[in-house]
């Protein structure tokens, strides 16, 4: 795609993101119906409405691509591929969390292409275009200068098979916590992403993720400056589904340290 098709497909998938912001935002006051995908994986009205409006649009927009869908979507079988989360933070929403976000990537053979990830109850409208810069709004983004991690602010979250499985993330936190200056816990892959790029955040990562959790955030790092990698320092790929992505300075320091401790289902 040309840099003219990229910048096009970017401000189209931001207004489709506003548009399917307004909805979840609007839905977020209302009663709703929640069902659970898995033992803690929540799904609710929203998420279905959310992403029927994204794919949509998207697929009258680009009818030569493939839009992918959190919750089942798959429209088209042409390259380049949309990846849609229509409301990443579903458990946030469902308990009235106010973080949440619409997260829409653009990717060529996993090479990632635009990333917007939309926030409405924060007002935060990311986005980023491959070889084009990461912003929020009109404001370009850069990631932090932090040069250690025991001065870093970093993010993780956790897979939806924690209670049973070994490899749940656990123990990488408990060794990272002692080498930080301090760990959050969002919730929200895509949000992980952009604070990272927006320099808020210094680092983040979290096994067990699909490419719509990613795909977007992953650019943005990159495009403000960053570094992205699988958590053992290898390269990244959205549907390999885990992630390190950090402000470039801490990434060898926290490859390590979770190196130190890491199962072998992640390594």
């Amino acid at each position: 795609m040309s840099p003219e098709e990229l910048r096009r497909a970017a401000r189209v998938a931001r207004e489709i993101a506003r548009r399917a912001g307004a909805l979840l935002h609007e839905g977020r006051g209302a009663a709703f119906g929640v069902a659970l995908k898995g033992e803690v994986d929540l799904v609710t009205d929203y998420d279905r409405r959310s992403e029927a409006l994204v794919v949509e649009e998207l697929t009258r927009a680009f009818p030569d691509h493939t839009v992918v869908g959190e919750e089942g979507s798959r429209r088209g079988t042409g390259r380049p591929v949309w990846y849609v989360d229509p409301l990443d933070g579903t458990t946030n929403y469902a308990h009235r969390v106010p973080w949440y976000s619409v997260s829409i990537g653009l990717e060529l053979d996993d090479v990632p292409l635009v990333g917007v990830v939309h926030a409405p109850e924060m007002g935060w409208d990311f986005w980023a275009v491959r070889g084009g810069g990461a912003f929020l709004g009109d404001q370009p983004l850069r990631v932090s200068e932090t040069a250690d991690l025991d001065r870093s602010l970093v993010a993780t979250g956790f897979p939806y098979d924690r209670r049973t499985a070994e490899d749940n993330n656990v123990p990488e936190l408990a060794a990272v916590i002692r080498r930080c200056q301090g760990v959050r816990r969002i919730g929200v892959a895509s949000l992980d992403c952009a604070l990272v790029a927006r320099g808020c955040l210094d680092a983040y990562w979290e096994p067990k993720l699909k490419p719509w959790d990613i795909s977007a955030g992953a650019l943005l790092v990159l495009e403000a400056g960053g570094r992205v990698s699988l958590p053992d320092g290898s390269p990244y790929r959205s549907t390999v589904g885990h992630i390190l992505a950090s402000n470039g300075r801490v990434h060898d320091e926290l490859v390590a340290v979770l190196a130190s401790v890491r199962s072998p289902q992640t390594a």
